[in-house]
């Protein structure tokens, strides 16, 4: 069965990991973890792509991979073995270089940097080929790159603390606030929202599920007592409703209705602003639409933006809040 870009990108990232001296016998999730760079994948997949490397005669690999019961983790009985072996095709070089453009964007991120082994085969493979006069996707390709706020380099600890379920203490101090807390904290999951990450799961004393985020966080430490997370806590059905990354507990979702220029129809309906996102009127006249959402500052800063081409419909006290900041703003040019 022919294999897909992202299939030869993972096999490649396997391998690095198989040969980590520094971190050898990788375990599934490892695996997982890793591959998860240019996607989210499962289980199955990394499973298929370890039997396909060993097996299928079309990739004609035959990777000498086995699992170390003691180490509970993956590697080579060759320790010579390499997929480097193998030559690549010219679309999976190109494939390889875009992604490797697209993580540059996480340059500095622990998770990523702990495969910094791997990505920097891929980046002395572009270069290779540019010394030799070679065209690279870097050549006509530009991504964003995000800049650091601060808080990612507690990634890995609140990462394996979800996975492990362990108590975190945890040192905040929020922007409203010149005090530093303290937290009991069971870590739920990790969000990113706009180039900064949040971790939301629940105080062990209020025990009220919060949202913290990691630039504000002064320091954590990963306690050795184990939680057990609340079954019916879904990261999907939480912020099922949310704008950007508030959830307010204590209210209920309320329906938003706002009008455009019609002009700005296309761009909506390309990138939406909401999972929930219902087109109302659509014509040469007007652009109207309704969201189910917990509103908040991320939706009014959303709306905001558009200027003079929106309008609030309902609910009317948001419309007002809206309006009241516009005249505020409009006082700043008299």
């Amino acid at each position: 069965m022919p294999k897909n870009k992202n299939a030869y990108i993972r096999y490649r990232i396997i391998d690095g990991c198989l040969r980590n001296k520094q971190k050898p016998f990788p375990s599934k999730d490892e695996l997982i973890v890793a591959c998860e760079t240019i996607g989210q994948i499962s289980l199955r997949t990394i499973e298929q792509d370890l039997y396909d490397m060993q097996y299928d005669e079309e990739l004609g690999y035959f990777a000498p991979i086995n699992f170390d019961r003691k180490r509970k983790g993956y590697f080579y009985t060759d320790a010579y073995y390499s997929i480097n072996k193998f030559p690549l095709r010219e679309n999976d070089l190109y494939a390889l270089e875009f992604v490797f453009s697209l993580l540059r964007q996480f340059e500095g991120i622990g998770p990523v940097q702990q495969y910094r082994e791997t990505l920097n085969k891929i980046e002395e493979l572009i270069n290779i080929r540019s010394v030799f006069g070679e065209s690279t996707s870097e050549n006509f390709v530009e991504v964003e790159r995000s800049l650091s706020v601060g808080g990612n380099e507690f990634l890995n600890d609140l990462m394996l603390a979800i996975k492990e379920k362990k108590v975190v203490q945890l040192y905040y101090k929020s922007f409203t606030s010149d005090t530093e807390k303290q937290y009991n904290f069971l870590p739920y999951v990790l969000k990113e929202y706009r180039n900064r990450w949040y971790v939301t799961g629940k105080n062990e004393t209020s025990q009220s599920i919060v949202t913290f985020a990691l630039e504000r966080i002064i320091k954590i430490e990963v306690i050795e007592r184990h939680f057990k997370k609340d079954a019916d806590f879904s990261a999907k059905e939480y912020f099922k409703y949310s704008f950007g990354i508030s959830v307010n507990n204590n209210f209920k979702p309320e329906k938003i209705i706002l009008k455009f220029d019609a002009h700005q129809a296309p761009f909506i309906k390309s990138q939406p602003w909401h999972q929930s996102q219902k087109i109302i009127t659509d014509n040469h006249k007007e652009f109207k639409m309704e969201l189910m959402v917990f509103p908040s500052y991320e939706l009014k800063s959303q709306i905001l933006s558009y200027g003079a081409t929106v309008e609030v419909i309902k609910p009317a006290y948001l419309r007002n809040e809206i309006i009241d900041t516009l005249k505020n703003a409009s006082t700043l040019y008299k």
